[in-house]
């Protein structure tokens, strides 16, 4: 089981709540605090209540999506490594986003492994 500090906890906003409970589980067995959110006004609220150093977003959700709600998590919070995850974005979106604030962009499927190295980065330079 990976020790992760006490303070680097994650967020994952995805409409798909397959994939939500998939990747909460994987993470949580290897020691992180995971926080859920379904679409970008309950991920906002998680922002507000735990400031996770992590958020994994998806681009494409009702009410909100991804672009906006990663624009207004960097005004509570500009520290908050923002990851986006998509399946539909193209590459010029992807990189407008990067451009925007995001630290990085995984296509889904996903590869938890790829992202599990990815967080672990991030950790690590969070500890630094």
């Amino acid at each position: 089981m990976t020790q992760t500090t006490p303070d680097f906890s994650l967020l994952f906003v995805d409409d798909e709540v397959d994939f939500l409970e998939t990747i909460e589980e994987y993470f949580r067995e290897l020691g992180y605090t995971v926080y859920t959110a379904r679409n970008g006004q309950e991920a906002l609220m998680r922002v507000k209540e735990h400031l996770p150093r992590l958020v994994f977003l998806d681009i494409s959700m009702p009410h909100m999506d991804g672009t906006e709600t990663l624009r207004l998590i960097q005004e509570i919070d500009d520290d908050i490594q923002v990851i986006v995850v998509s399946g539909y974005a193209s590459e010029d979106l992807a990189r407008d986003l990067l451009k925007h604030g995001a630290c990085d962009f995984f296509q889904k499927p996903v590869d938890l492994h790829r992202l599990q190295e990815t967080v672990e980065r991030l950790r690590t330079l969070h500890e630094i």
